[in-house]
């Protein structure tokens, strides 16, 4: 079944999220990786290549995720939650729509705006930043807090998938995953 149901995420959902999340933990990954080895170095390099190639895929990713969230209906949660968990998951989840999709585009403001060049996979991103270091500097550290932001997001939004799972007994991870056995 490619749409959701009422008691479960369809194929391009579960997809969709599944794919954005492996893209965000590569990004999140590398780039912690990367302060392990010296500034200049082919590994460093490398590195700040693949999580910038892996932002890039969030971006790609996000606008069609959105865009199938916002055109199908959410399962029901059985049993159902109280009204402020509804809220609570529904803020967590556009926070991290929100930040898929800012933090894409502001590394590659601050790459712009630091005088170099983004590409996905050798195809050059038409530049919209100007050439201005003292901005590329600003967009690099507010990209960095969000990217901190991101990650504790993304941890507290798994945990909380696998405590409705083991504690509440309820479907919530399963509509994603499909029934466990």
């Amino acid at each position: 079944m490619l749409r959701n149901t009422s008691r479960s995420y369809g194929q391009i959902a579960r997809a969709l999220h599944w794919l954005c999340a492996l893209a965000v933990i590569a990004a999140l990954v590398v780039i912690e990786l990367k302060g392990n080895f010296p500034k200049g170095s082919a590994t460093r390099g490398n590195l700040s290549f693949v999580h910038i190639q892996a932002g890039l895929i969030v971006l790609l990713l996000v606008l069609p995720r959105i865009a199938w969230r916002l055109s199908n209906p959410q399962p029901e949660i059985s049993p159902k939650p109280s009204r402020l968990s509804v809220l609570l998951a529904h803020a967590g989840h556009w926070a991290l729509y929100a930040l898929m999709l800012a933090l894409p585009l502001l590394g590659i403001a601050f790459i712009q705006a630091k005088g170099g060049q983004v590409a996905l996979f050798g195809l050059p991103i038409p530049a919209f930043m100007p050439n201005d270091p003292a901005l590329g500097k600003e967009l690099k550290s507010i990209h960095e807090l969000l990217g901190n932001v991101l990650l504790w997001l993304s941890i507290l939004h798994a945990a909380a998938a696998a405590g409705h799972h083991l504690f509440l007994k309820d479907d919530t991870l399963t509509r994603m995953t499909g029934p466990m056995r």
